[in-house]
């Protein structure tokens, strides 16, 4: 028996499927289903559209004929993209059309598909866009991690900043080159009771504080 798509022990992506006529559309959405997808169903263009609008978090993954009456797959696409850049798009289309679903990939589609299609193949397909979806994931969680670790860096600095302003306007109390430790920490608890310094802060004042004595 052929392994599901997506894993067992994995949560389920969302996934629209986008198709006017509703034998394939079923068909694809009970295969779908069965490879461990959570399908949502559009019979048109603009149906898709307020589901891509209205699904929270956004969708994961969306498959759409290309050719529709109104609304067609390309208009799908560019909304899907607008809602979630990090959004997968797979096209389905006929023969006659494959010219609209190139310009469909250079828009931003991870691929397309002809029909009548054959199951091994769109399966495969299916498996290469789990795979795509995975990379796009660890690249956005790269990121994220980046971008919080810049943040934390940009706050350490302004915080040892304000900490080094403040270590130079306390003056020393206990005698020539050497502070008075007691003093120097009544006037760091006092910053900290006024609200003018954080807990982070007070407790990096007083390492600063620490380094200073004990050099």
């Amino acid at each position: 028996m052929t392994r599901p798509i997506v894993p067992p022990h994995l949560p389920p992506p969302s996934l629209l499927l986008v198709d006017d006529d509703p034998m394939p559309r079923e068909t694809l959405s009970a295969l779908l289903s069965g490879e461990g997808f959570h399908v949502v169903t559009a019979s048109t263009g603009e149906e898709a559209e307020r589901k891509l609008r209205a699904e929270q978090p956004p969708f994961d993954l969306v498959i759409t004929d290309l050719v529709m009456p109104g609304k067609s797959g390309m208009d799908v696409l560019k909304c899907a993209l607008n809602r979630n850049p990090s959004c997968t798009v797979l096209v389905l289309t006929g023969f006659g059309s494959v010219r609209e679903a190139t310009e469909a990939m250079e828009l931003g589609a991870f691929d397309f598909v002809t029909k009548p299609m054959q199951i091994d193949q769109f399966r495969n397909t299916l498996r290469r866009l789990m795979e795509r979806r995975a990379l796009t994931h660890e690249r956005d969680e790269l990121r994220e991690k980046v971008k919080a670790l810049s943040e934390r860096a940009d706050r350490l600095e302004t915080t040892l900043g304000r900490m080094e302003i403040l270590a130079n306007q306390m003056a020393p109390t206990g005698g020539p080159g050497r502070p008075d430790a007691l003093a120097d920490l009544e006037r760091l608890g006092a910053l900290k009771t006024k609200g003018l310094l954080s807990e982070e802060e007070y407790e990096q004042g007083k390492k600063n504080l620490l380094s200073r004595w004990l050099a």
